[in-house]
């Protein structure tokens, strides 16, 4: 491929879309979500390769395999792309398959925070050269290229950092023109848009294979999804014996609320924890909620109609100093939040935007514990109780 080197010095920065402000579409309670987050993603794969034996993945549905995993597929909104680390595939292809380094060859440039668990839980940091949003990172060891942050990739650091694949995600188009400046192949993917918690963790899986350590990819895999499996069982069996709580997750920003989707990743988290979904399909359509994006958009009146029959209130909040239940009546005075269980993820004491993307077991674990009653002994990660 023709690197336009030109044209990288002309264009050095690219467009900027945060990347933790993905992530911000998803949650609940945050209070920084972005104007851009009312754009949906939708993960819908198309596979244009008829003949090829599917490999797809067991949650995931924004990635997959074919050819017995010789063809990487990546979807999102209605576009997929294919990729191989077989040059004379890729050459038959027609130019419909990109070409991939070898595992040995390979030096990852990552764009997305989120995407640094994955690939510390595989231990594959020699094979990580650059990163963007670098600064966010804790605990980062070795000469790691800082490939910029909300200014916008920095194109010339990029190619600097000899890194030849670079992971980002398509929300917004931030790496749009990107490879045929640079000539390194950038790879969009959608763990964010993932509606469930093991389809968000499986892209370990997509990180085992661009990196060769496959077998170790699926051996944590396979872990985290017996883990969460086991957790679901017990959480049902409960709930049939002692029936689902009703559980309020809302946001609030300058007064106006949203709610996550029904067919989202909180209302699956609280489905497989025993829980019911206040802003279930059912009470979605008998008040007449608007959809923007992946959020319900909710009038105050509607809000304090569906929280009152709610028996659990959950938020996912910033507080260096810690919150209480005085901090969230005050929030929210129009409801009575005395009579019900507050529980909250404090986002400024455990990295639920970045490690958690690999511990849905602990987060589904926490709310089991909430819901349906934990084992002794056991001390939550995510979700704990609001203290008063």
């Amino acid at each position: 491929m023709h690197v336009d080197r030109a044209n990288i010095l002309g264009r050095r920065k690219t467009k900027p879309c945060g990347a933790w402000a993905v992530l911000l579409v998803l949650v609940m309670g945050c209070g920084r979500v972005p104007e851009t987050s009312t754009e949906q993603i939708q993960v819908t794969p198309e596979m244009p390769t008829a003949g090829l034996t599917e490999n797809p993945a067991r949650w995931a549905k924004g990635f997959g395999w074919s050819d017995a995993r010789r063809i990487l597929w990546l979807a999102s909104a209605g576009d997929t792309s294919l990729y191989t680390r077989d040059v004379q595939l890729a050459s038959s292809s027609g130019g419909r398959i990109q070409v991939l380094p070898r595992p040995e060859e390979l030096a990852l440039g990552t764009w997305s925070t989120t995407h640094v668990p994955y690939l510390t839980a595989i231990g594959a940091q020699d094979q990580w050269v650059a990163s963007g949003y670098a600064d966010r990172i804790p605990d980062v060891q070795g000469a790691l290229v800082d490939l910029g942050g909300d200014a916008g990739l920095d194109e010339e650091r990029l190619v600097a950092s000899g890194a030849n694949v670079l992971s980002s995600y398509p929300f917004g188009n931030p790496m749009e023109g990107v490879s045929q400046r640079t000539g390194i192949p950038v790879l969009p993917l959608t763990e964010y848009a993932e509606p469930h918690p093991l389809g968000r963790a499986e892209y370990v899986r997509l990180f085992g294979w661009l990196t060769g350590r496959q077998a170790q990819a699926d051996q944590v895999f396979d872990g985290i999804e017996s883990t969460y499996v086991m957790l679901v069982d017990r959480a049902q069996r409960l709930a049939s014996e002692h029936g689902r709580p009703t559980v309020f997750a809302g946001s609030s920003q300058s007064g106006k609320w949203t709610a996550p989707g029904a067919d989202g990743l909180v209302a699956q988290l609280i489905e497989d924890a025993g829980g019911q979904y206040a802003f279930s399909s059912t009470a979605v359509a008998a008040m007449s909620l608007q959809r923007v994006g992946t959020n319900y958009e909710v009038e105050l009146e509607q809000c304090a109609a569906i929280a009152a029959g709610s028996e659990f209130w959950g938020k996912v909040v910033f507080a260096p100093e810690g919150w209480t239940r005085a901090q969230a009546m005050e929030e929210a005075p129009w409801c009575d939040l005395a009579s019900k269980t507050l529980f909250h993820c404090n986002t400024a004491e455990v990295d639920y935007f970045g490690q958690a993307v690999m511990e849905p077991h602990f987060m589904l674990g926490d709310l089991v514990a909430l819901f349906q009653g934990g084992e002794e002994g056991s001390a939550p990660r995510y979700f704990k109780p609001t203290p008063p």
